[in-house]
C-alpha cells in the first residue's frame, strides 16, 4: 500500500548539501515525490511504501549532512498524488523566515584534494568549494540559501559548473558559490597607494611577504593583516603600525604536521583545528619553535589555525607560517569593505591581495582555548555564527543588546537564539555602527520584529543607552550583568529551576549602584539572590585604576593594612605624589568606587608580584600575565581566606591571602610559586562559598561564568574541588563565558520573564 508524507524539517539545513542528501536517500528507497527550500527550512513530499517510507526517515535523521542541524521534524500524512519521480524544485518564498542561515565552512578534504590535485581544471583556484565548504553567512543577502540571494549572483556560471550544479548526484548540486577559473571571482594585487600591480597577483604576494612587506588579505568576513611568523623585526613593524604592543596574533599554518612542530597538539585540539569551524585554538608554545617570541610576548601560547579558505591555502603552501590577524586598528571592526582595506595601506599595510565577491556581512575569526577539561570559547564568530541554539522555553521576539565589551548582541525567537558574530568595544565609533548596522541586518535578514528588548542595568553602556533610544513600543527589560552571565551559562546547558551560580569578571553595575564582580548568586532566569561575593575593594578613579592595576594593588594593601604598609611595599613603584594622591582619593572617597570585583584581584596580585608595573594595553593583561606565571605542577600550597556572615550574605575576605603574598615575596619566594599559591587559594574560597550556599538552598548545581573564566587554570582547579565536595557543575562550552556570551542569557532572562508573565505563575523551581 502506498503512504504518502509531508516532512516539514526546521535547522540548519540550507547550503549544507540536505537537499541533494534528501534525494539520494529518496532514490536508495525507491520513494517518489520532491524536496524544497522554504523561508522556513525544508519541505519533503514523498511517497512509497510505508517500510520504504520509514527507513528514509531513519536515515535522514541518523546521518544527515555533517554541517546540517535538524532542529525539528514534522511528518503528516497526505492522500497519495502518484509522483512519477523524485525531483529537487525550486526555492520556494512563502511562510515566516525562522531563525536559520548557515556559518561559512572551512575548506573541505575532497576540494582541498582537487585543490593540489595538477590534472583537476580548479588547481590552485583560489575559490574552489563545493556543498559541503566555502561561504554561507558572509555572502547571503536574503534567505532561502539561493545565488541569486547571494554576492555570487553577478558571475554567471560556465557550461561544466552549471552541469555540476544542477546534478543531484554530483557533490557541488545547488552550492552556490560554485565556480571555476572560466566564471568565477578573481584575484587583484594593489600597492600601497591602491594601484593594481601587475603579474600574478599571489606570487607577487609570496615575494613581498617574504622580503618583510606587511599585506592586507581578504578571507572570508573581512581582511587580515599579514606578514612573516618567524621575522622579529616585521612582526615589531606590524604592533607599531597597528598599535597593538603586547597582545598576541593569531598564525596561519599550512598544516596540522607544521602546527604540530611549533605548538603541544592534543588530540581535542586537533579535532577543533581540522573542523569545519576552522577557528584559532589557543596552543602551548613547543620550547624549539622558531615563531618570533614578539608574536605573542604576554604568554607562552600560540594562536593557531589552519588555512580555512583555498585562497589562504594557496598562500601557505608557498610560506608558511604567517601572522594572520584582523585587519583593523585596535578596538575597531574588521574591514570587509575595500574603502576600508585601502584605508589601512596608507597606515598599517603595504599592499593588498584583495578579489571581486563582495563580503556582504563581517564575521572575525573565532578563537577557543582547549585543555584537559574544557572548551573555552574566548571569541563566538566564523564557523560558529549564526547557528542557532536552543532554549528550554518559548517566548517572544527579544533583541538582547549585550554589554559594551566584547559585543555580541543576540535575536530570539520562540525556543531559538542567535547570537550576533563578535562586534567589539562599543566606545569606538567604527564599532558602534558595526554593531547597529548588524542588528538591523538581523532584523531585515530574519524578518523578525522584536517585541522585547533586554539591556544592562548599567546606565552609562552605549548598548544601555541604545535600548533606551530605540525601543520604538518595545517592552525594555534592564537585566543585572551577572545575572546574565548565570543565565547565558544556564540557556547553554538547557538548565530549568534554581542554580547556585558564580560570576567573576571584571566589572558588572549592581543594583546598588557599587561595581560587582565576584558574585555568587541563588538564580533562576527570572530572578536571583546576591547570597555572597568578595570583600569590596575602593576603586580610586574608576577606569584610570582598571588602565593601572598598581593602583588597585595600592588600594588593596590601604584598605587591608593601612597606608605605612602601602607605601613600604610600594617604594618608589608609585611616585611620592601618586601613592599621596591615591591615599586623599580613598579615604575621602573622591572619584573612587566600591568593587568586589574578581578581575581586580587578579590585577593587584599581578602588580603587586611585579608582572603588570604600568598601564595595561589590553583588557586583562594583568590577569593573563599572572596565569602564565603560575606553577603548573601540585607542589603549592594556599593561602588562608575568610568567610563573614554580614546581614544577609557572606563576604569572602581575601586579607589573608593578600597578606601571604606580600610575606612570601618579602622572604623571597618565587613569582610562580605564589601565583599558584593565588590560584589554589581562590578555587578552595570559591568552593567552599559553594558549599556553604548548598546547605541553605535546595540545588546543587553549581554554574560558572563571566571573564575571570577564560582562565583555565583557574576553571580547572574550581571544577575538580566543586566536583570533589559532591556539587554539579556546569562551565560553558559554546558561547564565551566572557561578556560575549551575556546576550544570550539577557535574551533568556527576558524571555522567561515574558513566559512566566504571560502564563500568571513563577517559573518552577
Amino acid at each position: 500500500m502506498t503512504r504518502r508524507v509531508k516532512v516539514e524539517i526546521e535547522g540548519t539545513v540550507q547550503g549544507v548539501g540536505f537537499r541533494p542528501t534528501v534525494y539520494r536517500y529518496a532514490r536508495r528507497h525507491s520513494l517518489n515525490g520532491l524536496v524544497q527550500n522554504h523561508t522556513g527550512g525544508v519541505v519533503i513530499d514523498v511517497e512509497g511504501a510505508d517500510a520504504s517510507i520509514q527507513a528514509f526517515l531513519s536515515e535522514l535523521e541518523r546521518q544527515p549532512p555533517a554541517q546540517a542541524s535538524i532542529e525539528n521534524m514534522r511528518v503528516k500524512d497526505l492522500v497519495p498524488c502518484n509522483y512519477a519521480g523524485f525531483e529537487i524544485e525550486p526555492s520556494a518564498e512563502d511562510g515566516p523566515k525562522q531563525l536559520s542561515i548557515p556559518p561559512d565552512l572551512a575548506l573541505c578534504g575532497d576540494c582541498r584534494a582537487e585543490f593540489f590535485d595538477s590534472d583537476n581544471r580548479r588547481y590552485r583556484y583560489p575559490f574552489i568549494n563545493c556543498t559541503n565548504c566555502g561561504p554561507r553567512y558572509s555572502i547571503i543577502y536574503d534567505p532561502p540559501y539561493d545565488r541569486p540571494r547571494t554576492s555570487m549572483a553577478n558571475f554567471s556560471m560556465c557550461g561544466t559548473c552549471r552541469s555540476e550544479y544542477t546534478d543531484p548526484m554530483d557533490r557541488r548540486f545547488d552550492a552556490q558559490p560554485n565556480a571555476c577559473f572560466e566564471c568565477g571571482p578573481a584575484l587583484a594585487l594593489l600597492d600601497s597607494e591602491g594601484n593594481a600591480l601587475d603579474g600574478d597577483p599571489m606570487k607577487r604576494t609570496v615575494e613581498l611577504l617574504r622580503g618583510g612587506k606587511i599585506g592586507i588579505v581578504k578571507g572570508l568576513g573581512g581582511y587580515h593583516l599579514c606578514c612573516l611568523a618567524t621575522d622579529e623585526e616585521v612582526v615589531g613593524r606590524l604592533r607599531a603600525r597597528k598599535k597593538r604592543p603586547h597582545k598576541a596574533f593569531a598564525v596561519m599554518f599550512a598544516t596540522v604536521d607544521e602546527v604540530n612542530e611549533h605548538c603541544v597538539l592534543s588530540e581535542h585540539a586537533e579535532a577543533e583545528l581540522t573542523s569545519a569551524t576552522a577557528p584559532i585554538v589557543i596552543l602551548p608554545r613547543r620550547a624549539h619553535s622558531t615563531m618570533a617570541d614578539n608574536v605573542s610576548p604576554d604568554t607562552a601560547d600560540i594562536g593557531a589555525f589552519l588555512s580555512y579558505t583555498p585562497l589562504h591555502a594557496l598562500l601557505l603552501q608557498e610560506l608558511s607560517p604567517l601572522i594572520m590577524t584582523s585587519a583593523n586598528l585596535t578596538d575597531e571592526p574588521i574591514a570587509k569593505e575595500r574603502v576600508e582595506a585601502g584605508a589601512l595601506l596608507s597606515s598599517v599595510g603595504d599592499f593588498l591581495l584583495d578579489h571581486d565577491r563582495p563580503i556582504v556581512r563581517r564575521c572575525d575569526d573565532s578563537v577557543m582555548r582547549i585543555s584537559p577539561k574544557n572548551r573555552i570559547v574566548m571569541r563566538r564568530s566564523r564557523g560558529l555564527v549564526p547557528q542557532a541554539l536552543k532554549l528550554p522555553f518559548s517566548g517572544p521576539v527579544v533583541l538582547a543588546c549585550g554589554g559594551d565589551l566584547k559585543n555580541t548582541f543576540a535575536l530570539a525567537h520562540a525556543d531559538r537564539i542567535i547570537l550576533s558574530p563578535y562586534i567589539g568595544d562599543l566606545s569606538e565609533y567604527q564599532t558602534y555602527a558595526a554593531f547597529t548596522d548588524t542588528v538591523r541586518d538581523f532584523k531585515r535578514i530574519f524578518q523578525q520584529q522584536p517585541e522585547v528588548i533586554a539591556y544592562d542595568l548599567h546606565p552609562d553602556y552605549v548598548s544601555t543607552r541604545y535600548a533606551e533610544e530605540n525601543q520604538n513600543g518595545m517592552t525594555g527589560v534592564r537585566v543585572q550583568h551577572h545575572h546574565a552571565h548565570i543565565a547565558s551559562c544556564m540557556a547553554e546547558h538547557g538548565l530549568t529551576g534554581d542554580v547556585i551560580g558564580v560570576a567573576l569578571d571584571g566589572t558588572g553595575y549592581g543594583p546598588d549602584h557599587t561595581l560587582w564582580g565576584g558574585e555568587f548568586l541563588h538564580a533562576d532566569y527570572r530572578d536571583f539572590e546576591r547570597v555572597a561575593h568578595l570583600s569590596p575593594y575602593p576603586l580610586p578613579g574608576g577606569e584610570a585604576a582598571v588602565q593601572n592595576p598598581l593602583r588597585m594593588a595600592f588600594s588593596v594593601l590601604v584598605t587591608d593594612f593601612g597606608e605605612e604598609a602601602a607605601y613600604r611595599m610600594f617604594g618608589s613603584r608609585l611616585s611620592k605624589q601618586e601613592t599621596d594622591t591615591l591615599s586623599r582619593m580613598i579615604a575621602q572617597g573622591l572619584n573612587t568606587f566600591s568593587t568586589s570585583s574578581a578581575g581586580r584581584i587578579f590585577d593587584a596580585v599581578s602588580a603587586l608580584l611585579g608582572l603588570c608595573d604600568g598601564e595595561v594595553t589590553y583588557e586583562g593583561q594583568a590577569a593573563v600575565r599572572l596565569e602564565q606565571s603560575a606553577w603548573r605542577d601540585d607542589t603549592a600550597d594556599s593561602y588562608r581566606f575568610e568567610l563573614v556572615r554580614a546581614h544577609d550574605r557572606v563576604l569572602l575576605s581575601l586579607k589573608d591571602m593578600f597578606s601571604g603574598v606580600c610575606r612570601d615575596m618579602e622572604r623571597g619566594l618565587e613569582c610562580g610559586r605564589i601565583a599558584a599559591m593565588v590560584h589554589n587559594t581562590l578555587a578552595e574560597a570559591v568552593t567552599e562559598v559553594c558549599v556553604q550556599i548548598r546547605g541553605r538552598s535546595d540545588t546543587d548545581r553549581v554554574v560558572l561564568s563571566g571573564g575571570v573564566f577564560q582562565n583555565a587554570l583557574l576553571l580547572e582547579k574550581v571544577q575538580t574541588r566543586l566536583q570533589e565536595r559532591g556539587l554539579r557543575v556546569y562551565a560553558h562550552r559554546v558561547v564565551p563565558p566572557n561578556d560575549g556570551g551575556i546576550s544570550l542569557g539577557q535574551a533568556a532572562i527576558a524571555a522567561a520573564r515574558w513566559y512566566a508573565d504571560s502564563n500568571g505563575r513563577k517559573e518552577e523551581r
